[in-house]
């Protein structure tokens, strides 16, 4: 193999300072961020009020954690922890919609748990943990309700719900097509029942490549049936259907069935990601480079994938970089991480190759600027 000279010297050198830093420079891991909280609490004063519904919204969604991380078979064996291990697990939190009176608190908060603390507290109980994330998916919300199915076209309640959550965080983070032109041309009302491979891809193309998840909403007077189908980028699916009850499909009920379809679809992810294993081995890797530009793209990528504890690079040359990667889960569980990050993984003794997926081209209108939203999957 050829060797690069000088600068290549320096880009290796930088990539073994880097191979080990910390997952605050990728960013906040997402399966450890808990959104939007509501918390309301009366007291004495206003200063009491507000530190207890604090700790109120600390107890609500560190029981919501909890249960993203594990399955939920074992949710009957969860630690319950006291108020004080709780707050010295929250690393930090945002406060909106605050509102308050002389004895009365109203927030929403948006905690973030220490993802260590969270791991050790769940593995010392003996529980399997997911922490591994989705890329972001695209939600198509579809009210069918009269006899005829509404996508794009206002008004759209069902859609209006899902527009008002907040998507990224969590499991499986998604996110919301703008309904634009180019989202109307890649799938409409006649397509959305069985859509194809080609127009699932170029509205997922739209929004930087996850899955599309068409939910479908039907209002009852028992309350409202959704169906979540997310569809792989062949156009296959497994559909799930959830029943959300309520007397009134107002505002409140649909808000309802995005958490309960939120909820949906982490569970099948769970399904697919909890017992990865917990045995630690060591991969030999090979990376095919076209540049330094592609290493250092799949090097910054494994810093966001909490089965990567750790890398050391053994060469650095022209077209190739050579690896050691220390990870922590099964075969299976190694493919779809890969995947998430856009990186193809190829199994193989004794060098194993993960290679930078190449973009799926769609045509898309020329007017229309693609906005393509990056996955954040985080590490340790």
């Amino acid at each position: 193999m050829t060797r690069l000279g000088p600068f290549a010297a320096a880009t290796l050198a930088l990539s073994l300072l880097f191979s080990n830093q910390p997952a605050s420079a990728a960013g906040f891991p997402p399966a450890f961020v808990v959104a939007d909280v509501p918390v309301d609490a009366t007291a004495q004063s206003a200063v009491q009020a507000r530190e207890a519904a604090r700790h109120d919204g600390e107890r609500k969604a560190f029981r919501q954690l909890l249960e993203r991380l594990t399955a939920k078979s074992d949710w009957a064996r969860l630690p319950q922890p006291g108020d004080e291990t709780i707050t010295n697990l929250v690393q930090d939190f945002e406060v909106k919609n605050e509102h308050s009176s002389a004895v009365r608190y109203l927030a929403s908060y948006t905690y973030r748990f220490s993802p260590n603390g969270v791991r050790k507290l769940l593995r010392d109980a003996h529980l399997g943990v997911t922490e591994l994330a989705s890329k972001p998916v695209v939600i198509v919300p579809v009210l069918q309700a009269g006899g005829t199915a509404k996508l794009w076209d206002d008004p759209n309640p069902w859609r209006a719900a899902w527009s008002t959550a907040d998507g990224k965080a969590g499991l499986v983070p998604w996110t919301l097509p703008a309904g634009d032109l180019a989202d109307v041309t890649a799938l409409d009302v006649p397509a959305v029942a069985k859509p194809t491979s080609e127009q699932l891809q170029a509205l997922a193309q739209h929004y930087g490549g996850g899955d599309v998840v068409i939910a479908t909403a039907t209002p009852g007077n028992d309350g409202i049936d959704v169906t979540i189908a997310r569809y792989s980028p062949d156009g296959t699916t497994d559909p799930v259907s959830i029943q959300v009850p309520g007397s009134k499909p107002d505002a409140a009920l649909y808000l309802a069935a995005v958490v309960a379809s939120e909820r949906a679809l982490e569970d099948k992810w769970k399904q697919l990601t909890l017992g990865g294993g917990e045995q630690e081995t060591i991969l030999s890797i090979s990376v095919p480079i076209a540049s330094a530009a592609d290493w250092g793209a799949v090097r910054e990528r494994l810093t966001r994938i909490p089965f990567v504890r750790g890398q050391q690079v053994d060469l650095f040359a022209r077209t190739e970089v050579r690896l050691r990667l220390r990870v922590r889960g099964d075969a299976n569980l190694l493919r779809i991480g890969f995947a998430q990050q856009d990186l193809v993984y190829t199994p193989a003794q004794p060098v194993a190759t993960l290679a930078l997926r190449t973009p799926v081209a769609t045509a898309k209108p020329a007017a229309v600027d693609p906005a393509p939203a990056d996955a954040d999957t985080g590490t340790e």
